[in-house]
């Protein structure tokens, strides 16, 4: 592991126009990824988490330039990718690799699964062919597929083994970096465990980075060192595993945590179900305050007036809300 950080974005923000009252109503914007700031060490994995609509994926996928940025700056190893353009960014891609949440849309229903693993090879670098079959025959053996396999197409594999093709596609390149976009979320739970333990083993033997995203917290107490909290559009907690799991400070994160299951009996009597009441608040005509203010069982006048700025409080968690102070307490 390593304190030097590979990925850090600043001030991001992505925004789509929307139209309402009709062809000719006025454009409006929706602030998707509103301004979030975060630091990724090389090695190690950050988690971002949140509620569908969080904004969390569209983050990653902008970090992997795959939607435009509005604003901000995305700095991968030392260079800002997000001004990059035809060869320049046609290197940075080869550092950045993707692994998409469903296994069965993720793959081209046409292409062996031998060249789906080289396509990234063939698009993304100058490899010769005789090397090319090389590193696909080692990434088949790395993710766990027998070599007979290559010749199948997606649909003769399990979602398990088709996730282990997408896998081996993200490793083609050797990447510094991997965006994980929900990697399990669309597996039997069993496979779950493979697929996340595999993704472990990985990044010891490649040293990989990984930017985790989902919103099941069980998963992401498995595999990250750090956790973000999202929630419309903005960062609202930020702090390693540990201390976000022992001391959630934001309301919204304690809500989260509290929905977690367990078999864990002592656990079970010991936390206290915390329920979210009422919708989040329309994204195109956001509220004065805090975003989740409306939400929220402690909001106070302020926390309908002011939005509170995202802080660094005791042990160097970073939290977004107007009643935790620098002791940090949690206000529930």
């Amino acid at each position: 592991m390593s304190d030097t950080p590979l990925l850090k974005v600043e001030n991001l923000t992505v925004r789509f126009a929307v139209k309402r009252g009709g062809g000719f109503g006025k454009k409006h914007f929706l602030y998707a990824v509103d301004d979030v700031s975060f630091e990724v060490a090389k090695g190690e994995t950050l988690a971002i988490v949140g509620e569908s609509g969080s904004g969390k994926t569209t983050a990653a996928l902008a970090v992997a330039r795959l939607v435009d940025a509005y604003a901000g700056e995305v700095d991968l190893g030392g260079h800002e990718i997000l001004h990059l353009e035809g060869e320049d960014l046609r290197r940075v891609r080869r550092k950045v690799q993707f692994i998409f949440q469903d296994p069965y849309s993720s793959l081209n229903p046409r292409q062996r699964a031998e060249d789906v693993v080289r396509e990234p090879l063939l698009s993304l670098t100058d490899t010769p062919k005789e090397e090319q079959q090389k590193i696909v025959d080692d990434l088949f053996a790395h993710v766990g597929l027998r070599p007979e396999q290559k010749r199948l197409f997606p649909h003769q594999f399990s979602g398990g083994q088709r996730q282990r093709i997408g896998i081996a596609r993200a490793l083609a390149t050797q990447p510094e970096l991997i965006i994980c976009d929900e990697p399990v979320s669309a597996l039997d739970v069993a496979v779950q465990a493979q697929i996340l333990n595999l993704l472990r083993r990985l990044q010891t033997e490649y040293g990989l980075t990984y930017l985790f995203i989902s919103h099941d917290l069980g998963v992401v107490q498995h595999m990250s060192d750090s956790i973000a909290v999202m929630y419309m559009g903005k960062i609202v907690e930020h702090a390693d595993r540990l201390s976000l799991f022992n001391n959630p400070l934001h309301p919204y994160t304690s809500a989260l945590l509290s929905a977690v299951p367990t078999v864990d009996k002592t656990l079970r009597e010991k936390s206290r179900r915390i329920l979210i009441p009422g919708d989040p608040p329309d994204p195109v005509n956001l509220p004065k305050g805090c975003r989740f203010a409306n939400r929220c069982p402690v909001a106070q006048d302020r926390c309908r007036e002011t939005e509170p700025d995202l802080k660094t409080v005791k042990g160097g968690h970073r939290i977004a809300c107007h009643l935790v102070d620098h002791t940090a307490v949690s206000p529930l």
